[in-house]
């Protein structure tokens, strides 16, 4: 099946989608407070990513599933009817599905019609039995946290050679000619300081596995510059890209909503 929404469903009146969704669940912010990026989507550009990011990991693990049974729990995908459990809950903890039906449009080659989100007591859903599961990420879901005694080795020669990595970097040290220690201690002092506050390290998820990202602090103690991903390898974590705050938001909040102060107050 298409790893693209847009590829897979003809998708009418997308936000108003989105607006109707974001009143089905939980309440959360899905909007920056001083978005560094213009979007198209002002309202709930956040959730417009999510959605895409869920709908791409399930459909790759669904292509991915040894047999039918074990597709079956990342997407429903049968005769007339699709859909897919977005990972979001209404106010009374009920699951929400995307859900499609054949297209009938003449006028689209799609398959299927996206009819929109609802809980798992719709009556759209009655006939599917049993519902795909909630997007996991093992490591993120399972307890397997981060462990703030390992030690992060920097490929400090790959994010300083990379033109995207370093424009995360701040201006005021972008030209420092103690730049890669300068990297690399930050990088440390940000571990130390997980040790005693292992809440500000968050799971992202990436192609189905989990990173961790840690704030890096090159300019105020008091305030991240930047976040990098973690890779978690044999003993160690491998530190190999940089990554805006808001970026980093938007990763996070595909395995659960952030909770670390560095990353709720750029929300609203």
């Amino acid at each position: 099946m298409e790893t693209d929404l847009f590829e897979f469903a003809y998708v009418p009146d997308w936000y108003g989608q989105l607006e109707e969704l974001e009143g089905l669940v939980l309440p959360e912010p899905w909007k920056f407070k001083r978005p560094s990026v213009e979007t198209k989507n002002q309202d709930t550009p956040i959730l417009e990513r999510y959605i895409h990011t869920i709908f791409r990991k399930q459909s790759i693990d669904f292509n991915s599933a040894k047999d039918e049974a074990e597709a079956a729990r990342y997407f429903h995908v049968e005769n007339e009817c699709a859909c897919f459990h977005t990972g979001l809950y209404t106010g009374r903890y009920k699951a929400v599905y995307g859900f499609f039906d054949r297209n009938k449009r003449r006028a689209s080659m799609l398959d299927w019609y996206f009819r929109g989100f609802c809980d798992e007591i719709s009556p759209r859903l009655k006939y599917i039995e049993p519902l795909p599961e909630r997007p996991h990420y093992h490591a993120a879901q399972d307890g397997t946290g981060f462990n703030p005694d390992w030690l992060v080795r920097v490929k400090v020669e790959h994010i300083l050679g990379d033109e995207e990595n370093m424009e995360q970097i701040p201006y005021k040290v972008r030209r420092a000619k103690n730049l890669p220690l300068l990297l690399e201690t930050a990088v440390e002092l940000a571990r130390r300081k997980s040790v005693i506050e292992p809440g500000i390290v968050v799971p992202q998820g990436y192609q189905g596995k989990v990173q961790y990202l840690l704030p890096v602090y090159l300019t105020n103690m008091k305030k991240p510059d930047l976040a990098m991903t973690l890779s978690v390898m044999d003993g160690y974590y491998l530190g190999h890209t940089c990554l805006t705050l808001e970026m980093a938001y938007l990763n996070a909040r595909v395995v659960s909503r952030p909770l670390a102060p560095w990353l709720t107050e750029l929300v609203k």
